[in-house]
């Protein structure tokens, strides 16, 4: 199962899963932990939360500190069960919240971080915006440059 679009240099694999805390998200987490095992090197996960910008105006009254920590704390919160996942699962793993525009962040992790595809829920917490197939799951086809694995 593994091809060289699978695998880095050194023929190992790295799976970027996007998660927000949601049922689908979580689902997605289970997916890419199975697929992880199956590989001739099982593949190191990538566990990514991104949380939203806050507007101008909150910024304008917030300290930049207590921003940065309030969507720090939040990222954690809404990874701490795909987390859990991750330990049980014996696979390599590491976690990073940053905030941002949640498609651009979920490309710009997947670069940086050295991941050969992405796995990601067709629909999370997106509420309105994602009513369809999920706006963000949508435009992360759309746009990665990576395979990306679309898990209902």
């Amino acid at each position: 199962m593994t091809s060289p679009h699978w695998t880095d240099t050194n023929g190992a694999t790295a799976l970027l899963v996007p998660t927000d805390g949601s049922d689908p998200a979580l689902r997605a987490v289970d997916q890419a932990i199975a697929l992880a095992k199956v590989l001739v090197h099982p593949a190191r996960l990538v566990l990514l939360n991104v949380q939203p910008e806050l507007p101008g105006d909150v910024r304008m009254l917030v300290p930049e500190q207590d921003i940065r920590a309030y969507l720090k704390g939040e990222g954690e919160r809404q990874l701490a069960s795909a987390l859990k996942r991750a330990q049980a699962s014996g696979l390599e793993f590491e976690t990073h919240v940053v905030s941002g525009p949640v498609v651009g962040s979920i490309l710009e992790a997947a670069e940086r971080y050295g991941c050969q595809a992405t796995v990601i829920a067709g629909r999370g917490l997106g509420g309105i915006s994602g009513v369809l197939l999920g706006s963000v799951a949508n435009q992360v086809l759309q746009l990665s440059k990576r395979p990306v694995i679309l898990v209902h």
